[in-house]
């Protein structure tokens, strides 16, 4: 999925004896690494992980980093704080200075 140079990933269910790109049984998400936006299917991913289903490290990493961003937005709405800004349904982008790439150099 993606154009050339321009990735795009779906997060999908899958059974362990396909193709990696075969067919596959749901899908539960999408991830653009360059804007950094994330959405997954929080409710169907752990359907399938109660019947049996194992995430890959890059899902695992993907989910948690899901629960942290949509953890903050839950405090502004959940707060003490009577003026936090309405939360939109829209997916919330990682910060970019979370990136390793982006760390100075001494």
């Amino acid at each position: 999925m993606g154009l050339r140079n321009r990735p795009a990933y779906r997060v999908v269910v899958i059974d362990s004896r396909k193709a990696r790109d075969g067919e596959y049984l749901e899908s539960v998400g999408h991830y653009d690494p360059r804007t950094k936006l994330l959405e997954l299917k929080t409710e169907r991913i752990g359907h399938w992980v109660s019947k049996g289903a194992q995430t890959s490290d890059t899902v695992g990493r993907l989910l948690s980093r899901y629960a942290r961003q949509h953890a903050v937005v839950a405090e502004a709405v959940n707060g003490d704080n009577a003026t936090a800004a309405p939360v939109s349904t829209e997916p919330v982008p990682t910060p970019e200075s979370a990136t390793p790439t982006d760390t100075p150099k001494e």
